[in-house]
C-alpha cells in the first residue's frame, strides 16, 4: 500500500478508526513457572460428599499430550505440569458414576485452573460433557500481585515495536521512561529499571552486566530477545510468594515460547514504515502544535514461523524468525539542509578543513548521513512427550544486532560523522527442559541452561578525540559544553563485553495430602570479559578552533591497560547458588498458605590486583571484594475465602526477596584499581594525530589517579515486600480487585567518594566544604550500602468479559517511593557525581524517588467479533499519569559549590528573600519575575533553605494506543491486515498527546558564581531565558506525535 502524503495517511488512519470502532460497537502470577496446573475436586452431586479413588485425566488437544491424576481421601486431585494454553479435554471417571467431561479448557502460565466435578449415579449410559468458562478470579493459588497477558490479547493490544514493554504495561505498577523514544526502560513499584529480571520460557535471560535499558542481552542495540510471533504468553509479576522465584526487587516478565501441535500452521508478517506514517506536528511545551516533520527514514520488519507434528503426538517442533531493518539520519546538518542545522557551519568547515590539510583526516562531512539499526532473531524449538510420565523441552534462540550510534548533532553541537560508532551483539542461548511425574503424587523439572553474548563497539576510524569546548570551559564533554567534536568516540575505541551463563535449575514437587511440598535448587556460573578503555586513543580538549589550530590542548585525557596490550580486557568470574523448600498447604476449603524458605549465595571466585597505595592512603585493600553473603529469604502467602458465596477471596503475604547488582558495576572494581589500567590527565599538551601512540610520558600535571573500589562486606539488593488484596466478583460479572503493596529495601547501593573529606570550611547555606584527602588521587569511588528506601503501592483494578466477545479492564494506581540513593550509571564515578546533593555528601538522606509516579490510570478495551466469514479484533489502551519527579539544581562558574569536585550535582538553595543573593547575568530576574517562577515551579515552600532531591513533578501524561485487524479466509489460507495507531489523540488533535519529562530529571536555572567580596552575599548568575515557563521540559519527540504500522499476515 503506497501513500504519498502525511496527510493522506493521517486521513485514512481516521477513517480506519472510525469505521472499526464503528463495527466493533455495533457487535456490542509467575516467573520461573513455565507450566500450569488442573486443580479440583469430584464428589457426588447428590450429597456433595466428596469421591476417593476417582481418574481424572486432561487432554491436551492440540499434542494429543495425556495428563492423569486420582482423587485423595479428600476427593482432591491435582494433574500438574501441564502445557500453558489449550485446549483441554478433562474427564472424571469411576465405576458405578457417570463420567463427566469438561471441554474447551485453556490453562495459563503458573495458573491452578480449578475443575471441580459432581457425579451422578449410573442409571444412564450418557456421560455428561460441560464447557468450559472463563478463567475464574476466585482461586486459592493466588496470593500475591501478578499479571498474565494471555495469546489473544498479544493479538488485540496495540504495539508499533513488538516489544515486551507494550502489553507489560496494562499492569498497574509498571511504567516506561518517558525520556526514551521506544518506552522499553520499564520501572516496576518504583524500582530501578535495572533491578527487574526477564526470563523466556522461565530460564533467566537478564542483561547481567546492567548497560542496555530494556533488561535483555544485546539491548544496547535496542533489539527484543525474541520475535513477538513466537511468544504464547508473557507474565509480569510483582510479589509473588512461590519460592521458586527470584532475581529481582523490582519485577520479573517470563515469556512463554509457542510450540509446535499435531497441526500444521505456519505464518508470514511483514510491515513497512517511512516518515509518512509518523505526524508532521508535535506539541511544544506550551502545547501549541509546532511544524516539525521528522526526518525521512525506513522501518520494516518481516517475520516468519512455521510449527507441526514430526512424530503424531510424540515429537512437534516449532520455528521462528524476524528481521528488522531500520535506516534514519540523524536530522542534523552544519550546510543548512538539516532538520537540526548548526549555528555557526563556517566554523564546521574550518575545524574540518584544518583536519583534513593539518593531519590528512575526514571527519565526515557537513550534511545529514544515516545511521543503520537492524537485529535478526531465530527460535528453534523441539517438544517431545518421552512416555506418559516424562516430556522433553529443547530450544534454542539467536540473536544478531547491531546499532549505529550518531554523534550529538542540535543547533549548539556539531559532532562529525566519524565520532559515531556501531554497537554489534550476538546472542546464542540453549535450554533443555525435563518434565518428569512419578506415580500420582510427584513431579520433576530439571532445566540445564547455556548463553553466550558478545558485544562489541566499532570506530568507523581510528584518531583521538577533540572536543572544541564552549569558552573558558575547558573540560567538556557533557551535555551543550561543547561545539564540535571529531574522531574516535571516547569511550568506544576500546570498549567491549562477552558473557558466557550456565544456569542450572531442579524442583521436585511431592503432594502429601493437602500439602503441596517443592524443593529446588536455582544455581548461575558467569564468566566475564569486559574491555572499557575510556580516552584509549588520547582525549584533546581545546578553548576554540583557533587553539586546535594553534596546536596545544588545554587539557588531555589518556587511559591505556597495563601490559603488551593497551586493550587488555578486565576478567573475572561469578557465582550464584540457590537452595530452596516451600509448602503450599490447604488448610481449608476456604484457606490455603504458602509457606518457603530460600537461601541464595552470590560469589566472586576472583580477586582483582592489589594497590599498595591504595591500602596506605585509605585503609582498603583492593584484592578485597565480597565474600560469599548467605541471603536469607522467607516467604509466607495466603488465601482466604470468607464466605461461602465463594464470590470473594482476601489474599496477601510477606516475604524477602533477593535480587542482583548489576555487574558492571562490581566489574569496575576488579578494572578500577589503579594498577591494571593507568589513566593520566594534564594540561597544555601538543596535540599528537597517531591514535596508536597518545602522549603518555610527561610529569604529572593537573590531574591524579582515579580509583574504583567497593566494599568487602557489600551485600547484593534485597527487600521485604508485603501485599494485602481484596478480590470481588461483583453483580453483572464485574470482578474488582482492590490491592496494597508496601516495600521496604534491607539492602541497596550506596556510592561515596572516599577521597573527598571535611575541610572545615561551610557553605554560605552551612554545608562541609571538602577537599581531597590525598592530593595524589582525584577520585576514590567506594561501592557500598545503605537500608534505607521504601515504597508504597496502592491499586483498584475492574474488568470484565462480556460474551460477545468484549473485553474491558481498568486500573487505579497510588505510588510513594523513596530512596536513599538510585544509581543511574554504568560508571562508579558517574554514579557517585549524578546523585544530587544538598551538599552534604556522605549522609544517606532518604527523598522521593526518581521512579514515583504519584497517580496512574489504565484502561484497555478489546473487542472480537465476525462479519460473515470476517473476524475482526479491536484494541484500546488508555494511560494518564503523574509526570516524573525532577530536582532543581544550581551550576557553578568554577569549582564546585561544596568542593567535592562535582559539577551540576548541588540541589538549589532558595534565597529566602530575593536581596539574599546578587543576580547577574542576561536573564537576571527582577524581583517579580523570582517570585513568579518559583510559584510556577514549585519551589515557593523551600525559601531560605536548599530544596529537596525530586521535590518538583514534570506535567501529566495521556496517551491513548489504537489496534484494529481484520481477517479473511481464503482457501486455505487467511489473510490479515492490522493497523496499529500510537498516540491516537494526537492523530484526532496535533495540539494533544505531548509528553513531556525534564532531560536526566534534574534541571540548572542558574549558577552559583563565588562570594560577592563587597556585600558578603552568594553570586547566581542567569542566562538569558532560562527562568521562561516551560524551559525545565523537554518533548519527546517521536512519542508526542502519532505513528502508525500497517502490517500484513498470511496463516496458513
Amino acid at each position: 500500500m503506497a501513500i504519498s502524503s502525511r496527510m493522506n495517511v493521517r486521513r485514512v488512519l481516521a477513517i480506519v478508526v472510525m469505521v472499526a470502532c464503528a463495527l466493533g460497537t455495533a457487535t456490542v502470577a509467575v516467573a520461573q513457572e513455565t507450566t500450569g496446573r488442573i486443580v479440583g475436586t469430584v464428589s457426588m452431586k447428590a450429597d456433595q460428599s466428596m469421591l476417593p479413588g476417582v481418574a481424572v485425566e486432561a487432554l491436551h488437544v492440540p499434542t494429543g499430550t495425556r495428563y492423569t491424576a486420582v482423587t485423595a481421601a479428600n476427593g482432591r486431585y491435582n494433574i500438574l505440569n501441564v502445557r500453558v494454553g489449550g485446549p483441554y479435554t478433562v474427564t472424571a471417571q469411576i465405576s458405578g458414576f457417570r463420567a463427566q467431561t469438561q471441554k474447551d479448557i485453556n490453562v495459563g502460565l503458573g495458573e491452578s485452573r480449578q475443575l471441580n466435578f459432581g457425579l451422578e449415579l449410573e442409571s444412564v449410559t450418557e456421560s455428561v460433557v460441560v464447557t468450559a468458562e472463563s478463567a475464574p478470579l476466585i482461586t486459592p493459588d493466588r496470593m500475591g500481585s501478578g499479571t498474565a497477558i494471555a495469546e489473544d490479547k498479544l493479538k488485540t493490544l496495540p504495539t508499533i515495536s513488538r516489544q515486551f514493554q507494550d502489553f507489560a504495561r496494562t499492569n498497574p505498577y509498571v511504567n516506561t521512561s518517558l525520556g526514551d523514544e521506544a518506552g522499553s526502560s520499564m520501572s516496576v513499584s518504583g524500582k530501578n529499571n535495572r533491578y527487574n529480571t526477564i526470563q523466556i520460557d522461565g530460564a533467566v535471560n537478564n542483561d547481567l552486566f546492567g548497560l542496555g535499558t530494556y533488561g535483555t542481552p544485546g539491548s544496547q542495540t535496542y533489539t527484543q530477545p525474541i520475535s513477538l510471533d513466537a511468544v504464547q504468553e508473557l507474565q509480569v509479576v510483582v510479589s509473588p510468594y512461590d519460592i521458586k522465584q527470584s532475581g529481582f526487587t523490582g519485577g520479573a516478565i517470563n515469556a512463554i515460547t509457542r510450540s509446535g501441535s499435531n497441526t500444521w500452521s505456519a505464518s508470514v508478517y511483514g510491515s513497512m514504515r517511512n516518515e509518512d506514517f509518523v505526524g508532521d506536528k508535535v506539541p511544544n511545551a506550551y502545547g501549541e502544535a509546532d511544524d516539525r516533520p521528522v526526518a525521512s527514514f525506513d522501518s520494516d520488519t518481516f517475520s516468519a514461523r512455521v510449527g507441526g507434528p514430526i512424530i503424531k503426538d510424540k515429537l512437534f517442533f516449532f520455528l521462528s524468525g524476524e528481521m528488522n531493518r531500520r535506516s534514519e539520519p540523524t536530522g542534523g546538518a552544519a550546510d543548512g539542509t538539516g532538520v537540526n542545522n548548526y549555528r555557526d557551519p563556517a566554523q564546521a568547515a574550518r575545524f574540518r578543513n584544518i583536519l583534513i590539510s593539518k593531519y590528512g583526516y575526514d571527519p565526515g562531512g557537513l550534511s545529514d548521513y544515516n545511521g543503520d539499526t537492524d537485529s535478526d532473531l531465530l527460535v528453534g524449538k523441539l517438544d517431545l512427550n518421552l512416555n506418559e510420565s516424562n516430556n522433553i523441552t529443547l530450544r534454542h534462540n539467536f540473536v544478531d544486532a547491531a546499532r549505529d550510534v550518531t554523534p550529538a548533532r542540535t543547533s549548539s553541537v556539531y559532532g562529525f560523522e566519524t565520532a559515531g560508532y556501531t554497537i554489534a551483539s550476538k546472542t546464542n542461548s540453549t535450554v533443555a527442559q525435563v518434565n518428569s511425574v512419578f506415580g500420582a503424587s510427584s513431579f520433576n523439572v530439571g532445566r540445564i541452561g547455556y548463553q553466550t553474548v558478545r558485544d562489541s563497539r566499532d570506530v568507523p576510524v581510528a584518531f583521538p578525540s577533540v572536543y572544541i569546548c564552549n569558552n573558558p570551559n575547558t573540560f567538556c564533554t557533557g551535555n551543550n559544553t561543547y561545539n564540535l567534536l571529531a574522531g574516535t568516540e571516547r569511550s568506544s575505541g576500546a570498549n567491549g563485553l562477552d558473557q558466557d551463563i550456565l544456569e542450572v535449575t531442579d524442583d521436585f514437587t511431592l503432594l502429601k495430602g493437602d500439602h503441596t511440598i517443592t524443593l529446588g535448587t536455582h544455581n548461575e556460573f558467569f564468566k566475564f570479559a569486559n574491555v572499557f578503555i575510556q580516552d584509549v586513543t588520547g582525549t584533546y580538549f581545546f578553548r576554540s578552533v583557533d587553539a586546535f589550530e594553534a596546536g596545544t590542548a588545554d587539557r588531555y585525557q589518556v587511559k591505556y591497560a597495563t601490559g603488551s596490550d593497551p586493550r587488555r580486557p578486565t576478567e573475572f568470574a561469578a557465582q550464584q547458588w540457590g537452595l530452596y523448600a516451600g509448602d503450599q498447604w490447604r488448610v481449608s476449603n476456604a484457606l490455603s498458605l504458602n509457606l518457603g524458605l530460600r537461601l541464595d549465595v552470590p560469589r566472586l571466585t576472583d580477586k582483582p590486583a592489589y594497590n599498595a597505595t591504595v591500602d596506605t592512603a585509605f585503609g582498603i585493600d583492593t584484592t578485597e571484594v565480597p565474600g560469599s553473603q548467605l541471603m536469607i529469604s522467607p516467604r509466607v502467602g495466603f488465601n482466604w475465602t470468607p464466605t461461602a458465596s465463594g464470590k470473594d477471596q482476601i489474599r496477601g503475604g510477606v516475604g524477602v526477596f533477593a535480587g542482583r547488582t548489576p555487574y558492571v558495576w562490581i566489574s569496575n572494581a576488579y578494572g578500577g584499581t589503579g594498577i591494571e589500567r593507568i589513566d593520566l590527565s594534564s594540561s597544555n599538551v601538543p596535540f599528537n594525530p597517531d591514535p596508536l601512540n597518545p602522549p603518555i610520558n610527561f610529569p604529572p600535571g593537573t590531574g591524579a589517579v582515579s580509583v574504583d573500589t567497593i566494599d568487602s562486606d557489600f551485600k547484593f539488593p534485597m527487600i521485604l515486600r508485603s501485599t494485602l488484596a481484596y478480590d470481588r466478583e461483583l453483580p453483572g460479572g464485574i470482578r474488582a480487585t482492590v490491592e496494597g503493596m508496601f516495600t521496604k529495601t534491607l539492602q541497596d547501593v550506596f556510592y561515596q567518594n572516599i577521597n573527598k573529606v571535611e575541610s572545615g570550611a561551610r557553605t554560605f547555606w552551612g554545608a562541609p566544604v571538602y577537599t581531597n584527602k590525598n592530593t595524589g588521587f582525584s577520585n576514590v569511588t567506594y561501592l557500598t550500602n545503605t537500608s534505607r528506601g521504601e515504597q508504597q503501592n496502592i491499586s483498584l483494578q475492574l474488568q470484565k468479559n462480556f460474551p460477545f466477545g468484549l473485553y474491558l479492564s481498568g486500573s487505579y494506581a497510588y505510588m510513594k517511593a523513596k530512596a536513599a540513593f538510585e544509581a543511574t550509571s554504568s560508571v562508579a564515578y558517574s554514579n557517585w557525581q549524578f546523585q544530587t546533593t544538598n551538599g552534604d555528601i556522605y549522609t544517606e538522606h532518604l527523598t522521593r524517588s526518581f521512579y514515583e509516579i504519584p497517580h496512574r490510570f489504565t484502561a484497555v478495551a478489546s473487542q472480537t467479533f465476525r462479519t460473515g466469514p470476517v473476524a475482526h479484533n479491536i484494541g484500546l489502551v488508555f494511560n494518564a499519569q503523574s509526570g516524573q519527579p525532577y530536582s532543581m539544581l544550581m551550576g557553578s562558574s568554577g569549582a564546585s559549590v561544596n568542593g567535592d569536585g562535582a559539577t551540576n550535582n548541588d540541589l538549589l538553595y532558595v534565597p529566602a528573600n530575593y536581596s539574599d543573593v546578587v543576580w547577574r547575568g542576561t536573564g537576571a530576574p527582577t524581583e517579580a519575575q523570582w517570585n513568579e517562577f518559583l510559584s510556577r515551579s514549585g519551589l515557593e515552600g523551600y525559601r531560605g533553605r536548599v530544596a529537596e532531591r525530586n521535590a518538583l513533578d514534570a506535567p501529566w501524561t495521556q496517551t491513548l494506543d489504537f489496534h484494529y485487524d481484520f481477517e479473511v479466509p481464503i482457501t486455505a489460507v487467511k489473510a490479515q491486515i492490522t493497523f496499529d495507531v500510537l498516540n491516537l489523540v494526537n492523530l484526532i488533535d496535533s495540539n494533544s498527546g505531548i509528553l513531556r519529562y525534564v532531560f536526566n530529571q534534574t534541571f540548572v536555572p542558574l549558577s552559583y558564581s563565588g562570594m560577592d567580596a563587597a556585600s558578603g552575599k552568594p553570586i547566581y548568575t542567569v542566562n538569558s531565558g532560562m527562568l521562561d515557563e516551560g524551559r525545565p521540559y523537554s518533548t519527546n519527540s517521536l512519542r508526542s506525535r502519532w505513528q502508525i504500522r500497517l502490517g500484513a499476515r498470511l496463516t496458513y
